[in-house]
């Protein structure tokens, strides 16, 4: 059993309390931490970024000890927190996800579970934000997070102090035992190839629109870019924002040199 690295953790997500990959993540956290916290969006808030709700009231609901469902946003989440429960014993760590699907590349300032990480670290508060990406929702493999993501948030904690610790770690679409590397990784540009409109009328005959996005990453293979690491099936690490050195800690190595 793992020795419990952190006195208080603080969980959110943006998929909602029920999401598969909180329950995963708690399940992580209880290994790395003495006392474990889940402040998640009542449902499922993806796309938000980092939005808090100004324009309607929070509501919370109790889902166990120290367990939270907001009303809200996953920043609404972790503000929400720091202000009712943990303004005087803050979390030494926020952990956000594991979200269903990758985040990487344009989609980084659209995600929620990327926004809660960056709402914590304006609370000058660690955070890192974990991912799975898949190839079918409907049967995601969460392998690579069941055995590498403690390791991988081991990893990224002991250097917090020359790198800093505000993440974006994404799992590839494979099984646990097709992943040899890690790679350190820059968030690539240029995946959405335009904005799509998809027209329907509601129960009166009023016009609405869903907005979504048209995507290609093919042309994007430089070995740093984000979706290179999980195509070629590393997992991969991202800053969110500029920390000192952390390109000196290599681009891409063996996960033996980095203890996983």
């Amino acid at each position: 059993m793992s020795v419990p690295l952190l006195r208080r953790v603080l969980l959110t997500n943006d998929d909602g309390i029920a999401a598969p990959g909180l329950a995963l993540l708690e399940r992580i956290a209880a290994q790395l931490a003495e006392e474990v916290w889940v402040v998640a969006p009542e449902h499922d808030q993806s796309g938000t970024g980092q939005g808090i709700s100004v324009h309607a009231p929070l509501r919370v609901y109790h889902h166990g000890e120290r367990r939270f469902a907001v009303s809200g946003t996953p920043s609404d989440c972790v503000m929400f927190a720091m202000a009712e429960w943990l303004q005087d014993s803050p979390p030494d760590l926020v952990l956000s996800g594991v979200n269903s699907g990758a985040n990487i590349g344009d989609s980084v300032p659209y995600s929620g579970t990327l926004g809660a990480v960056l709402s914590a670290d304006l609370l000058g508060i660690p955070a890192i934000g974990l991912s799975q990406a898949f190839l079918d929702r409907t049967g995601i493999d969460w392998s690579c997070v069941e055995t590498y993501a403690e390791t991988t948030i081991r990893a990224l904690w002991a250097r917090r102090e020359e790198n800093g610790c505000c993440w974006n770690v994404n799992f590839p679409a494979c099984s646990a035992d097709l992943v040899s590397h890690l790679r350190m990784t820059q968030q690539s540009r240029g995946s959405i190839t335009r904005p799509r409109l998809q027209a329907g009328r509601d129960g009166r005959g009023l016009p609405y629109w869903w907005l979504g996005f048209e995507h290609s990453s093919s042309h994007i293979v430089a070995p740093e870019a984000d979706v290179a690491a999980l195509r070629e099936k590393r997992i991969a690490i991202t800053p969110l924002r500029d920390t000192r050195g952390w390109l000196e800690w290599g681009e891409e190595r063996a996960m033996a040199d980095l203890a996983l």
